[in-house]
């Protein structure tokens, strides 16, 4: 099975959302927010991974990376995060900050280090994803690119 990083139009996102909102993510600010949303897709068209970089000056927020139960652990995460930090090179971006209940090592493994939320920019600080009351005790990480 191939599988491809793919941007993801404007008429697709409120698929992202019902996606999200099955996983328990945020998704109050996904159509407005500065976000750009990458899928996954195999050579058979099956959309198996969504996740998105939100962009602010020249760092962002890795944000939203899920990818379908089943495929879970298959290096599909790790495509679609590499396309995600390829985006980031490709626009100028100097840093990814990200938080993550349950995935330190999974990032870690992909040049991702932990962080102190304090660090990161106000517009960062204040955006959805570190806001978000769930995300309270998540772990923060971030890369140099």
């Amino acid at each position: 099975m191939e599988i491809s990083a793919q941007k993801v139009s404007h008429r697709e996102l409120s698929d992202i959302r019902t996606v999200l909102l099955s996983e328990g993510l945020p998704v109050e600010t996904v159509l407005s927010a500065p976000i750009t949303f990458f899928q996954l897709v195999t050579d058979t068209g099956a959309r198996i991974g969504w996740g998105g970089l939100e962009i602010y000056d020249n760092q962002a927020v890795l944000r939203s990376v899920v990818i379908r139960s089943a495929l879970r652990k298959t290096g599909a995460g790790s495509i679609l995060v590499k396309a995600l930090i390829q985006e980031a090179k490709d626009v100028g971006l100097k840093k990814i900050w990200l938080l993550t209940n349950n995935a330190e090592n999974f990032f870690e493994k992909l040049g991702f280090r932990h962080a102190l939320r304090t660090d990161a920019p106000k517009a960062i600080q204040s955006c959805e994803e570190f806001m978000w009351p769930h995300h309270d005790v998540a772990h923060c990480m971030n890369m140099k690119v």
